[in-house]
Order: C-alpha cells, then sequence, then structure tokens
C-alpha cells in the first residue's frame, strides 16, 4: 500500500497516469518510488525509472527487471493521454512552456518533451506529436544548504558561486538558500529569483511549489538575464538568485546587479574553479568585483569551498 508521507511528491504524479499505468506504477515497491529521480516514458517503449542513480525496467505487476522484454510499454495513445493530462486538458494555454520543451506541473515536477517542433524564421513555435516525456520528480531538500551557509553569510551577504557538473544538486542547494534567506529574522532581506527553467520556485499557477521563503519573488520563465534586471528595477532586492549562467547577457546583467550592491547566488555547469575561469563570460565575475565564494559540488555533496578576494 502506497501511503507513506515521504513519497507523497512522486504519488502525486500518478494523477496523470492513465488507468493501467496507474495500477503498475501503484505495486511498485515504496522504497525504489522514493529514491525516484527520474520517469521516462516513449511511445511504444519501455517504462524507465531513474532511482537512486541507477535505470530500471518496470514490469505490468510493478516488479523491477533488467530484461528489457518483460518491461511494459506505452502506447502512443497512452502517451497522448499523458501529454493531455499533465496540461490539465488545456494543451493550448501551455504553448509557451512547450515550445521551450518543458513544462512544470503541481508539485513542481518538470516534464521534459520530445515530439515535432514547429520552425518559422529559424524559431520554434511549437511542439507537437509528443513522442516522449520525462518527468523529473522534484525533491526539495530542506538543509541541503547547511553545510555552505556560513560561507554564504560571514558577517554580511556574499555573492556566491555553486558549481558543478549536472545532477550533483546545484539547484536544490540554490532552493534551500532561497529559504533560509527568505525566512531569516535575523538577516531581514529581500531576495529575488530569475528562475528561467522553474526549477527553483517550480510556480504553478502563480504559486511557489517549493519553500522558496517568506520574503522571496519570482520571476520565472523569462530569460535570466532580464528576469535580473527586472528584480532589480523593480522589486529593491537585497540577492538574487539564478540557477545556471553562462552567456554575455547573463555576465551583463550579474555585473549590472554587483555593480548596484544587490549580492548574486547562482550556479554554473563546471568541475572545479579551473573550469569556470577558461570560460570567457564566467572568468569575468571570478574574484575583485564580482563572486567572492566559489562552492564546488561533486555527487551531491560539497568537493571544495573557495573564499575569493572581495
Amino acid at each position: 500500500m502506497i501511503c507513506a508521507k515521504e513519497s507523497r511528491g512522486i504519488i502525486g504524479l500518478f494523477k496523470y497516469f492513465p488507468a493501467k499505468m496507474y495500477e503498475t506504477m501503484g505495486r511498485v515497491q515504496l522504497g525504489l518510488l522514493t529514491k525516484t529521480e527520474e520517469i521516462r516514458i516513449g511511445a511504444g517503449k519501455p517504462m524507465i525509472l531513474y532511482s537512486d542513480g541507477k535505470c530500471v525496467y518496470i514490469t505490468a505487476d510493478g516488479k523491477v527487471t533488467d530484461n528489457i522484454k518483460d518491461a511494459v510499454r506505452t502506447s502512443a495513445s497512452e502517451l497522448n493521454e499523458i501529454f493531455r493530462l499533465l496540461c490539465d486538458g488545456s494543451v493550448y494555454a501551455m504553448e509557451e512552456e512547450i515550445k521551450n520543451g518543458y513544462i512544470t506541473v503541481e508539485g513542481g515536477h518538470r516534464v521534459g518533451l520530445c515530439g515535432s517542433g514547429v520552425i518559422s524564421d529559424g524559431k520554434i513555435l511549437a511542439i507537437k506529436d509528443i513522442s516522449y516525456i520525462n518527468i523529473r520528480v522534484a525533491h526539495e531538500v530542506i538543509g541541503a544548504a547547511d553545510p555552505i551557509i556560513d560561507e554564504v553569510v560571514d558577517g554580511r551577504l556574499r555573492s556566491t558561486l555553486i558549481v558543478s557538473p549536472p545532477g550533483c544538486g546545484k539547484t536544490t542547494m540554490l532552493r534551500d538558500i532561497c529559504r533560509i534567506l527568505g525566512d531569516s529574522r535575523m538577516l531581514d532581506c529581500r531576495v529575488g529569483v530569475a528562475d528561467e527553467r522553474g526549477e527553483i520556485a517550480a510556480m504553478y499557477m502563480g504559486v511557489p511549489q517549493n519553500n522558496v521563503g517568506a520574503r522571496t519573488c519570482v520571476i520565472d520563465g523569462c530569460p535570466k538575464d532580464k528576469a535580473m534586471e527586472m528584480l532589480l528595477r523593480t522589486m529593491g532586492v537585497d540577492v538574487v538568485i539564478t540557477d545556471e549562467i553562462g552567456g554575455e547577457a547573463d555576465e551583463r546583467a550579474i555585473r549590472s546587479l554587483l555593480n548596484s550592491g544587490v549580492c548574486v547566488i547562482a550556479s554554473a555547469h563546471g568541475k572545479d574553479l579551473n573550469d569556470i575561469k577558461i570560460r570567457e563570460h564566467t572568468k569575468e565575475l571570478i574574484g575583485r568585483g564580482g563572486f567572492e565564494n566559489i562552492i564546488v559540488l561533486e555527487k551531491k555533496r560539497v568537493k571544495e569551498m573557495i573564499r575569493l578576494d572581495a
């Protein structure tokens, strides 16, 4: 029986599945579900769960198998039904998100989409004939930022860049920093989030699905450089938090924030500090007048904390 409080995040996704798939998922072991990071579903393809860093196939009776021939497969009609349910019955209302290749659903889960792109003048207008869906299960980890928060707040807020390869917990840590700063009575700071991909706050119908703090305002679904500029001009923020920086526009917007006395806490893909320093638009933000701390993550743990000259 699936009823444990710990599994309520992924259980909330079952309402988007047709009856047959709902029954199958209801038979999957609770321990596997609580560790599931992704559910991958393709037309005519085996259903795959990525759980605890491993890929497993699921049989029709909810068992785990290594034999792809025994895995339950999703029909094209079932996939279309899942897509319709994920869009809450109105694909048209989700058009803006869909053309970016993903949608965010209640609970903060992010759904990646593959299909046929509709292109005009080099721009994606829509994605049709959905052929594959990847549901990234939201895992809000309260306390994830505890190991680094004293570096971020050391007498004052310090601009900090969190660096790691994909899947090592950058966004989870950013989200928890939001919660800590947004709720801290001692700091009393105004927090702004430039959440371009909707993974930090996971806004749904205007409401953050993740706990990002009481004094935190969010702009989501907007290019992060534009969102950062808007937060600076209109919200009087003390700190801006954003995910996966890297381009020239990001560098320009972050420099504007820093020059205005606003702290910036961000993440970037990379293995270490040297990886960041060789990139044209991030190296200029390292050190004096830029990021004061570099936090390097590896396999969902803190590998290195580097304090730079302010």
